[in-house]
């Protein structure tokens, strides 16, 4: 816990002496001394010079030390699969596009990441994100992608290599990299939703906490009945998430989405609701916008707004990867 203190300390602040990290964490200064001096005999951390002095001798300044331990982030997609390589300071030092993996089967997977492991032998953190419900890593509903129905990348991945594995659904990443991003508010609500490749999900956040639900199935929008016979899924189906897709399809598709807004806006009322900027348009929130407010008061509609998913998506992947770095044993 100590070491995990001074980790995420020096990862924030990037160089600090032992004073600044007693006085950062709470923890005595003798404590810290002698902690980090065995991080710095380990290899963990560097010492980088002499800070500046208040009177008598110059403090010791200290960083993590980039190339003590790799992460491997995997963003298992339909068509392709894209990995990044992290250091030990969270800078992104590589990154590949591979073929798919998830119509061929987890062999495939096992030989791309040990490709990697090969070239990177301080790895020590795999993450995962997947198109699919999981629990504790293990992929239970991953729509047609049958070859991973059940596969548990956490079980597999961690007897087989070394490593640190966590396993996350797409949209719980995304909303993860997305709440980053704004600074972390632990009273922010967000619903996150894409309508992609593998059929929509959403990622969702309440008080600034991912919600997963009692079975790791929330977000799974598709389920959500939206009419008499026909839930958002169907409804979608119906539409087309393609822009500049002819006015009636674009119609269905922004009455289908006004409707889930309602759903979510009665439910848990979250602050802002973000959509891919690459499915859907300004003017198009304008209308989702004013369809919502003929069915729930307009005051308590949420915020509409567009983001990059591919971009949220990765940064939450990334952020999940430091974190279990800074947490290693």
């Amino acid at each position: 816990m100590i070491r995990q203190q001074i980790r995420e300390t020096l990862y924030r602040e990037v160089e600090s002496t032992k004073v600044e990290l007693a006085q950062s964490t709470g923890i005595s200064f003798p404590t810290i001394s002698k902690a980090l001096d065995e991080m710095n005999d380990s290899g963990e951390v560097l010492l980088m010079g002499l800070g500046l002095s208040s009177g008598g001798r110059r403090p010791k300044t200290y960083k993590l030390n980039p190339a003590y331990m790799t992460g491997l982030v995997a963003c298992l997609e339909k068509d392709y699969s894209s990995y990044s390589i992290m250091n030990y300071e969270g800078d992104v030092i590589a990154r590949e596009t591979l073929p798919g993996v998830l119509q061929v089967g987890p062999k495939l997977l096992t030989e791309q990441i040990g490709t990697f492991l090969a070239r990177y032998p301080a790895m020590r953190v795999l993450t995962l994100g997947v198109p699919g419900a999981v629990d504790n890593g293990r992929a239970f509903h991953i729509p047609d992608y049958e070859r991973f129905k059940d596969f548990n990348f956490k079980a597999a991945y961690e007897e087989r290599y070394s490593l640190r594995v966590q396993v996350e659904n797409d949209m719980n990443a995304t909303v993860i990299g997305y709440y980053d991003r704004i600074g972390n508010d632990d009273s922010l609500s967000l619903v996150y939703l894409y309508m992609g490749k593998n059929g929509p999900g959403a990622g969702v956040i309440v008080n600034g906490k991912v919600v997963r639900g009692k079975a790791f199935f929330s977000g799974e929008v598709s389920y959500v009945p939206l009419s008499d016979t026909r839930n958002f899924g169907q409804l979608l189906a119906e539409a087309s998430p393609v822009q500049n897709s002819n006015e009636g399809e674009r119609s269905r598709l922004i009455d289908a989405i006004s409707r889930l807004v309602v759903a979510f806006t009665a439910t848990i009322n979250p602050h802002t609701f973000i959509f891919n900027n690459k499915e859907l348009t300004h003017p198009e929130l304008v209308q989702i916008r004013s369809r919502s407010a003929s069915l729930v008061p307009e005051e308590s509609l949420p915020d509409l707004v567009v983001s990059d998913w591919e971009q949220d998506y990765f940064h939450g992947l990334q952020q999940l990867t430091i974190r279990s770095m800074l947490a290693a044993d």
